[in-house]
This record gives C-alpha cells, sequence and structure tokens, in this order.
C-alpha cells in the first residue's frame, strides 16, 4: 500500500516538474494554481462586486486548520512539523497579510497596502469539541488516494478535510522533494448563474464533496532554516493569494506569443511577460515600469517579497465577500470557544422582558451558534413558537405571545448537545 501511496504522489509530480532559466537561475515551478470556469466571466463579475467594497474597512479573521501529514517520522523531523512550525507559519501569514511594521512583510512601497486580513487557528472542530487547529495524521499506512486525487489539494483532502465553508484547510504534504513543486491552490469561483457548468468536476471526491483549499511542500512550510531560496515561508502567502482570487503578476499564464498580453488583472503590478527568478535589480515591465519583484504572486526568492498592492487586496477582499466557500470563512463561527455545558449556554441567554405582556424578546451576545431550535411552549405542553436558526450572534428574536397564553412558559434552546431551559412568566 505504501508503493501505491508514492506512485500516486510522483504522478500528480510527473506534470510539475518544470524547471526553466532565466536571469541567470533556475525558476522553480513554485506552485500550480487550478482556475475554475471562465477566467474573462470571473473578471466581470469579480469587477461588478469590487465597485461595492472599496471603503470597506472591516478586517477579515479567517479560521484554519493545518492538516500536517507526515510517514512515520519522529516529531519535530522531516514532515512531521510541530505546533510551534505551524504556528510559525500563521505569524508569516498575518505579518504578510497585515504588512505588520518591523516584520519581513513591512513595506513602504506606494502601491502596497496592510489586506486587513488575518489567519487565526480554529479552536472549535466539526464536531463542536475543542481543537487547537492542528491536525496530525500519519499516512505512511493508509489507503492510497483514489485516481480522482488529481493534484496535491486532493491529495491532502483524501487523508484529512474539514468543511470547506467553515475552515481553510491547508495541508503539509510529505514525499516532495524541496524546490521542485513548492504549493498547490484551488482558485475562487463566482456566483454567476451558468458558471457552475464550467467548474471542474474533478474536485469531488467520493465521502470528502466538494475541495477546497491550499497544499504546501512540507520542506516549504514555514521558516524552518531550509537551505532554499523558499524558505521563509511565503509559499503559504503566495498559495494563500491564488485561494483569494490572486494570478500570478504575469497572468493566467505565460503562452501568449508576444509575453505581454496578458494581465493579473491589476492596475498598480506592472506588466510583466514571465515570472522572475531570484532578487534581481533593474528590470523593466512591458509598461515601463520597475518589475515589481517584491510582490507575492511572482516566483522571487522569499528573502525579497513584502508586497500586495491596493488593487490586490481590493481583489482578495471582494472574494472573500462573494465567493463561494470564501464569504462563509470571516463569519464563521469555529474561531470561538467551544461551549461545554448547560451554563454555557445559559450565560449567553438573555429575555427581556420578564414578566411579559404581549411580546418577548430573546436575545443571543458575545458568541456565534449554529443550528439553533428555539421553543416556547406552556404548562399544557402546547407549542407558543418553535424554528431553527442556521447561525445566531448578537441577536434579538422577538415572539408575540398568544391571549390565551398561560401565566407561565417555558424556553428551551438547544444548540448541539447542550439544552438549556428558562421559565417565563406572562402578566
Amino acid at each position: 500500500m505504501k508503493i501505491s501511496r508514492l506512485a500516486a504522489l510522483f504522478a500528480l509530480l510527473a506534470f510539475a516538474f518544470n524547471t526553466v532559466f532565466a536571469q541567470g537561475l533556475p525558476i522553480v515551478e513554485r506552485c500550480h494554481v487550478s482556475y475554475q470556469g471562465n477566467v474573462s466571466e470571473f473578471e466581470n463579475w469579480l469587477a461588478g462586486k469590487q465597485s461595492f467594497n472599496t471603503n470597506n474597512q472591516e478586517v477579515y479573521r479567517i479560521p484554519v486548520v493545518v492538516h500536517v501529514l507526515h510517514t512515520g517520522e519522529v516529531y519535530g523531523e522531516g514532515a512531521h512539523l510541530t505546533k510551534a512550525q505551524v504556528e510559525a507559519q500563521i505569524r508569516i501569514l498575518n505579518e504578510d497579510f497585515r504588512r505588520r511594521p518591523g516584520t519581513k512583510g513591512f513595506n513602504t512601497h506606494p502601491d502596497g497596502g496592510d489586506a486587513q486580513i488575518e489567519f487565526v487557528l480554529a479552536n472549535t472542530a466539526p464536531d463542536g469539541s475543542p481543537t487547537d487547529g492542528v491536525i496530525v495524521k500519519d499516512i505512511s499506512n493508509l489507503p492510497a488516494p483514489p485516481p480522482e486525487a488529481g493534484n496535491l489539494v486532493m491529495y491532502g483532502a483524501h487523508y484529512s478535510y474539514w468543511n470547506p465553508e467553515k475552515y481553510l484547510n491547508i495541508w503539509s504534504v510529505p514525499g516532495i522533494p524541496q524546490d521542485v513543486l513548492l504549493g498547490f491552490a484551488r482558485f475562487p469561483e463566482s456566483d454567476l448563474p451558468g458558471l457552475e457548468d464550467e467548474h471542474e468536476t474533478s474536485w469531488v471526491l467520493p465521502g470528502k464533496g466538494e475541495i477546497d483549499g491550499v497544499a504546501i511542500n512540507a520542506f516549504h512550510f514555514g521558516d524552518r532554516g531550509l537551505q532554499s531560496r523558499y524558505n521563509l515561508g511565503r509559499t503559504a502567502t503566495h498559495e494563500v493569494g491564488h485561494f483569494l482570487g490572486l494570478f500570478h503578476t504575469w497572468g493566467p499564464n505565460s503562452n501568449d506569443q508576444d509575453g505581454c498580453s496578458l494581465d493579473d488583472f491589476c492596475q498598480d503590478t506592472p506588466t510583466i511577460s514571465d515570472r522572475t527568478s531570484g532578487c534581481p535589480v533593474g528590470l523593466i515591465s512591458c509598461d515601463g515600469r520597475p518589475v515589481m519583484i517584491e510582490n507575492y504572486m511572482d516566483y522571487s526568492d522569499d528573502a525579497c517579497m513584502n508586497i500586495f498592492t491596493n488593487d490586490q487586496i481590493s481583489r482578495m477582499r471582494t472574494v472573500l465577500k462573494h465567493s463561494p466557500r470564501r464569504k462563509t470563512l470571516y463569519t464563521s463561527p469555529v474561531l470561538e470557544n467551544p461551549l461545554k455545558s448547560p451554563t454555557d449556554l445559559a450565560s449567553l441567554v438573555k429575555i427581556y422582558p420578564n414578566p411579559a405582556s404581549d411580546k418577548v424578546h430573546i436575545f443571543f451576545e458575545k458568541h456565534k451558534l449554529e443550528n439553533v431550535q428555539i421553543t416556547l411552549t406552556d404548562l399544557t405542553g402546547q407549542t407558543i413558537f418553535s424554528k431553527t436558526f442556521e447561525q445566531l450572534f448578537e441577536e434579538s428574536i422577538e415572539v408575540t405571545l398568544p391571549r390565551t397564553a398561560e401565566r407561565m412558559i417555558l424556553l428551551q434552546v438547544e444548540t448541539g448537545k447542550l439544552s438549556y431551559r428558562q421559565k417565563l412568566l406572562v402578566r
């Protein structure tokens, strides 16, 4: 079975190993990204959405689950990453996306900006239990992925996968040599009618459903002191950029004839004909501006990357606001500490007025709740109100009480395995 697993992995690498030379340095095939549907249709959709988001200053917090896959190595060796190494990668993402002063992610470029996007390891697992957001799995004796797992994201999801509506799945993938293929990301989709027919059906795995996320070569996960030009954790920054709707700075691909006709649809990134290698000085773009080798979406060395431009930031924030399996992330409840007892649930529920007359308000505060069943019954067991809410957070629910209501009614709130009851007086 181990041979089958390795065979599946090297089959994925066969199409990815593509090293060319430019500026005197080998260019590693830094990543592969799958663009869903029609690019021009996606850009038209995005342009319409961007016009409504130019002044939004909300900080988007994205819940992350990191799936650390390894092949039996001792903790802290090889692909068996430590919790500290995972936390270091999350720190780097936040330094880069927030352009934090005093870090390698800071820049003073006039076109650079703070994306106001942050990444946080999830606190709540899919079953409602507490988690640290890190799943470690030894895959050495597990069944090989099915033929449908045709890329690194699908490969990782075969072994471990959480709901992409609530979590950004990031896999650390073992078995790939360093500096060969660094990462893989799934590009976002639009919600335009008809485009769903153009999406790749291969993104569905049996028993897993729709697959989404980012995969990183374990060698290039975080800043592990690797002897490589790609050793500062910027592979994850680059791949998450794709996940949030960014193209490479030379455009969706580089096989147009004149080399300059494709674009990344960002006016403040100079147009270039192909990827950059190393940290070259003095390169001039197709439109006469200096090449922005510092951009995270180029193939420059990690050491010289430090910028997302304002147009790139606008794209990412628009995708987070509107794209399927992106727009639900920043409102996901899994960053909340899980409720452990009925007492925890009771502390979130406020009822007023009590005693009530014709109406009562039920208010939920401080905590996002999912799949909440609210029921009001009188002392005879007759239901006065019953409704299930997919999500509640700092919301007030108004219930009109019938004139025939008893002097006392019973409120019951249920979510997951927890249930809370409270008596309500009626006058």
